[in-house]
């Protein structure tokens, strides 16, 4: 009587190692693009190629927060406060920088040859570190945040779409339009950038 050893089948461990593999791939390649777009780098500019350019500012950072999930650094110019997200290029004192904006308006803060880009979070225009205005709410007073979600620039200008739940016999219960300053080609020029007449008209 012949003794057959039995083998395991590793042909289930290979398909589960393939799939871990192709998942941490995906998870790289967003992380990679996402960095791309986070610091406007020139391979993310070759896709969404900067529209305007600030004239030099003198960059004076007032706060780096480098907590866990909770990156911020806030940078005091002469036109306020620039809210940053993340810390890895944050502008020397007294150094130069520009504000940059694309087609979609994604707003970075920038060294003044362009490059070492951050993601403005939000503006504060005319504020003065720490003495940010709050009204009654908590709310910052003269401040403003861009959109920066992947919603295209058509879609950013046209008007809200009205609740498809609204009809005959039901109140209209649209989204309200934007109120004062509330898109970034609106408020830009208090950043310096050159924003025309024509632009900051558009709807």
């Amino acid at each position: 009587m012949n003794d057959q050893s039995s083998s395991v089948d590793p042909r289930p461990f290979f398909w589960v190692l393939s799939i871990l593999l192709v998942l941490a791939v995906v998870w790289l390649g967003f992380r990679y693009w996402g960095e791309q777009r986070y610091h406007n780098t020139p391979r993310w500019q070759s896709w969404r190629p900067v529209k305007l350019a600030s004239p030099p500012q003198t960059a004076h950072p007032v706060e780096v927060r480098d907590d866990w999930r909770n990156a911020l650094t806030v940078v005091q110019t002469e036109k306020g406060l620039y809210f940053l997200s993340g810390t890895k290029h944050v502008p020397a004192q007294g150094s130069q920088v520009i504000v940059q904006a694309n087609d979609h308006w994604e707003l970075y803060l920038c060294e003044a040859d362009g490059s070492r880009c951050m993601t403005i979070h939000s503006f504060c225009a005319g504020a003065v570190w720490p003495n940010v205005k709050r009204d009654e709410k908590g709310r910052a007073q003269e401040c403003y945040a861009p959109y920066l979600g992947s919603r295209s620039k058509a879609d950013l200008e046209s008007p809200p779409k009205p609740d498809p739940r609204s009809g005959p016999g039901r109140r209209q219960k649209a989204a309200p339009p934007p109120v004062g300053m509330s898109h970034p080609r609106e408020w830009a020029s208090l950043m310096g950038l050159p924003v025309s007449e024509a632009q900051a008209q558009q709807r």
